[in-house]
């Protein structure tokens, strides 16, 4: 997730005294503690709060988050003394991540934490709710589902934006009252936008089916893809394995055949994403049957499609064969290759 920087920043600061746990003088740290609180006062329990160093300061972990209780109260601890922009969220509940510019419009809640008496002095309001936009993303052609990239920016300051990865049945947080400008793309598809902002009102829910439409560049070389006849379940292609053999070309169409486990390695490159692929079952007789892709008439049965990296570099693809059903129920297995059980 990216957002646009705001040439001003206006920052609420607030100091906050802590005890230090000394282990060492270069390891001296506090806590920030506070209050979550909705647009009327009242706390938030369950919302998520961080906070980052202000500046340069380098990072040693991933982010950190804690929830706050039933009364809306939370600590950060073990951060060493110094200045944190400190952020909350609540998004199941229509409170976005206010890290980014785009919803907290460049409004920043600063602590600094240095010794002495830790002091509950800080109070971070969220609100009002942001408006909720769900929706599907398909292919205009055959009503596949379609993992794309959404744009999101404020009409009067397009310098506010944030752009993240959709899956094709989404939700999304806008602020409220907020003309906002949405772009959506896809390997492989059109760029598409509506005709005008969309605007909604605090707590306001609006549903936007989206069909992009193929753009079918001819730079995207299609893959072939052969499946175990009668195979439900996940599929996993490792590509650019040493030593593992090339996949073949036919018609010039790369093959990927897959074992009757769903898993294949190949040193060839991956297929490419966007492109105009073809699924087919392959029989013990070595014939070939066509894998319906009708998702319009809920025949399709090619989902999730999954993309994996091994050390910052792409090297996995695959997908999901079966019903939306049997793909709804063991989703939560993730992209594990294998067929799965019926019942």
């Amino acid at each position: 997730m990216r957002s646009g920087i705001s040439p001003a920043i206006f920052l609420v600061l607030v100091t906050i005294c802590s005890v230090p746990v000394m282990t060492s003088k270069a390891q001296q740290t506090g806590a920030i503690s506070g209050t979550v609180v909705d647009e009327n006062g009242q706390p938030l329990d369950h919302a998520r709060v961080n906070a980052e160093p202000v500046g340069s300061r380098p990072r040693s972990s991933a982010v950190r988050y804690v929830e706050t209780d039933g009364s809306g109260h939370f600590v950060v601890d073990r951060l060493a003394w110094g200045t944190y922009r400190v952020f909350a969220k609540k998004e199941e509940a229509g409170y976005p991540d206010m890290q980014w510019s785009f919803y907290s419009n460049d409004i920043v809640t600063v602590a600094t934490v240095t010794p002495g008496k830790l002091q509950s002095a800080l109070q971070i309001t969220l609100g009002p709710r942001c408006g909720v936009l769900t929706g599907s993303v398909t292919n205009a052609l055959n009503g596949a589902p379609v993992n794309s990239g959404l744009r999101l920016s404020r009409a009067d300051n397009p310098q506010e934006w944030m752009s993240i990865s959709m899956p094709p049945k989404y939700r999304v947080l806008l602020p409220p009252s907020t003309d906002v400008l949405l772009q959506v793309s896809a390997p492989g598809f059109k760029t598409w936008t509506p005709p005008e902002p969309v605007h909604l009102r605090s707590g306001e829910q609006m549903r936007l089916d989206i069909a992009l439409e193929p753009s079918h560049d001819p730079n995207l070389h299609p893959s072939k893809f052969l499946i175990p006849d009668g195979y439900v379940g996940w599929v996993l292609v490792d590509f650019n394995a040493k030593d593992a053999p090339p996949s073949p070309t036919e018609d010039g169409l790369q093959v990927f055949k897959f074992s009757r486990s769903g898993t294949l390695s190949t040193s060839s490159c991956g297929p490419a994403q966007g492109a105009e692929n073809e699924f087919f079952y392959y029989l013990e007789d070595g014939s070939l049957r066509p894998i319906a892709m009708n998702f319009g008439n809920g025949k399709g049965i090619i989902w999730g499609e999954h993309r994996g990296a091994t050390n910052g570099v792409l090297s996995q693809f695959g997908f999901f064969v079966g019903t939306e059903e049997q793909y709804r129920k063991y989703q939560m297995r993730g992209t594990r290759p294998g067929p799965v059980p019926l019942r």
